[in-house]
């Protein structure tokens, strides 16, 4: 019995020992696949942010993948495994930098139950924010502002990325309502006059950037202090 006993311990041993074994294994395999995943999405990362200074200063159709390899040493297996195509690069790129960057909730988060006053500056304070954001990814030597440089991005996108028109639109379409919340919000509070078509003043607001933007462009880029200006003068006109 004593012998059977312990050939039992024996065997419960080994089989935990194994279960531990195979527990650690399984733990460590699922540590490399993370650790793996992770740099697999730093990379992916590098790549697009090297595609975006490019495309930022480059025609889609002129800037050679090759390029993108031989800045950050990588072997074609690995661009085409992140980005079996250029046009799934630019595509991305079109995605973070554009489509992501001007998404109206990113934009206004937190914005919900300011005044309209307190909004201008918020609005403002993020532009200044993105353009500073954005700049970092232009060099100091290239002739270009980076208003200029993404307005023209936007224009390669209009011919390059599928349906890029329309849903640009749906998010300028989206932003104005936002807009047209908090200037109804600012109207119940009595902080603006009433009477005002809300839609209209989103819209105005919403030109105002455009106008500044596309202006400022041919000169040293957006300048975010003559924008907010601009909107401080609308906002004096229609409050109360």
């Amino acid at each position: 019995m004593n012998n059977t006993f312990m050939d039992s311990c024996l065997i419960n041993h080994k089989r935990v020992r194994k279960s531990h074994l195979n527990m650690l294994f399984l733990y460590i395999t699922k540590i490399g696949i993370f650790m793996k995943g992770m740099k697999g999405t730093e990379t992916k990362g590098l790549i697009r942010e090297t595609a975006f200074r490019l495309f930022l200063v480059k025609d889609f159709n002129i800037v050679p993948l090759k390029q993108i390899e031989q800045t950050l040493h990588l072997s074609r297996g690995c661009m085409s495994y992140h980005y079996p195509t250029k046009q799934a690069l630019f595509n991305d790129v079109i995605d973070y930098y554009i489509l992501h960057k001007q998404n109206p909730n990113n934009k206004m988060q937190g914005a919900a139950n300011l005044t309209l006053l307190e909004f201008i500056y918020f609005y403002t304070d993020k532009v200044a924010k993105t353009k500073k954001e954005l700049q970092f990814f232009l060099s100091d030597d290239n002739p270009n502002n980076i208003t200029n440089a993404y307005l023209k991005l936007i224009s390669q996108a209009e011919c390059y990325y599928p349906d890029f028109k329309q849903i640009a639109q749906e998010v300028k379409q989206y932003e104005v309502i936002l807009f047209e919340k908090i200037i109804k919000n600012a109207q119940n509070r009595k902080e603006i006059k009433s009477d005002l078509d809300s839609l209209l003043l989103a819209q105005q607001f919403r030109y105002l950037f455009y106008g500044q933007s596309y202006d400022d462009a041919l000169n040293n880029g957006l300048n975010v202090d003559k924008l907010k200006e601009q909107f401080l003068f609308l906002y004096s006109i229609i409050k109360i």
